[in-house]
């Protein structure tokens, strides 16, 4: 009897074992979906060291196909680099559909070859600048110089955007918006725009402040001085329209954004069209939040578009819109003419 017990143990481990290695197998499914097949741009994972966050931060990087053939070498090519959302990372945007959509728009002419970066920004960072850890200088100078030291990209700002969703689209706004001379073109999906005082948050999204960690950046209860100084909306009030240097301003959200940042986004419509600051800015009806609702297919074809012709010098802004959702994103009835926040995102 004592000598069977070891096979009857086994007889009892073994299943268990086989199920914990399928739902191993199951869990890494879901935080590994298969890669995109891509046929203009070729993708990798690497990493670089910053001074500005004491730390390697890692980065995605879509690279033109031919990038490395000898009959380019010489080629630079432009540049586009997309800030994720809050408890994101940078490879949210290649596993959750946003590299196919990338890779139709070079296909269709609508965005040229380019190097396409989406560096890890923290997950609540805000990308915003604090004594310890200076997330907006991440981007801005230690990501810049090591692209620039690393990679054959363009150095006119005319060829250089930043796009970004939610936390990011934010962070894309305020420094489009506050260093212009670094980026030609700015896109926003979903942005965590908000209204000037924090005060007059709507009681539901300060529910959320803690786990959108507006505190942690803001502070507990939020200090007026940082929310505006983050914040697109305070940031385009006080802007005089000629230190754009003709920026070219793209932004959208969805009427069924579940933080309502739609709001807060037809104030920046509003404010930017009251200093006569050319820009579009579309409102999706029936759009969700982030990567929700078909967000792929809605909203990034007209950003990648924006950043097309603003990279061959050509195109207009389009005036607010007001959009079906859906998949493909656009209505009928949409027009160019001229312009007179956060959790896990989805």
């Amino acid at each position: 009897m004592p000598a069977r017990f070891p096979f009857a143990v086994a007889a009892l481990l073994v299943p268990a074992l086989l199920m914990a290695q399928d739902g191993d197998r199951a869990r890494r499914n879901r935080r590994e979906p298969e890669a995109p097949a891509l046929q203009h741009l070729t993708f990798r994972e690497t990493s670089f060291r910053s001074e500005a966050v004491d730390r390697e931060v890692p980065y995605g990087i879509y690279l033109p196909k031919g990038y490395d053939d000898d009959a380019n070498q010489a080629v630079r090519w432009p540049l586009v680099i997309w800030l994720h959302g809050m408890h994101e990372d940078h490879l949210r945007f290649h596993q959750r559909g946003g590299a196919p959509v990338l890779d139709r728009a070079i296909a269709d002419g609508k965005l040229p070859p380019c190097v396409f970066v989406t560096p890890n920004g923290g997950r609540t960072s805000m990308y915003f600048n604090r004594k310890d850890q200076r997330w907006e200088d991440l981007i801005t100078k230690d990501l810049l110089a090591h692209l620039d030291g690393t990679y054959r990209i363009r150095a006119e700002r005319q060829q250089r955007a930043i796009l970004g969703v939610s936390m990011g689209g934010m962070a894309a706004l305020r420094i489009a918006f506050t260093q212009p001379d670094l980026f030609g073109v700015v896109g926003a999906h979903s942005s965590a725009v908000f209204a000037e005082d924090p005060d007059q948050l709507p009681e539901r999204l300060k529910g959320y402040a803690k786990r959108l960690g507006l505190d942690e950046v803001f502070g507990d209860p939020i200090q007026k001085e940082p929310w505006q100084m983050a914040n697109p909306l305070c940031i385009a009030l006080q802007l005089e329209p000629k230190a754009l240097h003709g920026l070219r301003i793209y932004f959208d959200a969805g009427t069924e954004d579940r933080y309502g940042f739609q709001a807060g986004n037809e104030l920046l419509h509003e404010a930017l069209a009251a200093k006569a600051i050319p820009h579009t800015w579309r409102l999706i009806e029936g759009g969700g939040h982030s990567w929700g609702s078909n967000f792929e297919h809605q909203t990034l074809p007209y950003s990648f578009t924006a950043v097309g012709e603003a990279f061959a010098g050509r195109g207009t802004d389009g005036a607010r819109q007001t959009v079906p959702g859906g998949p493909g994103g656009a209505g009928k009835g949409e027009k160019p003419g001229s312009a007179g926040g956060e959790g896990a995102d989805r």
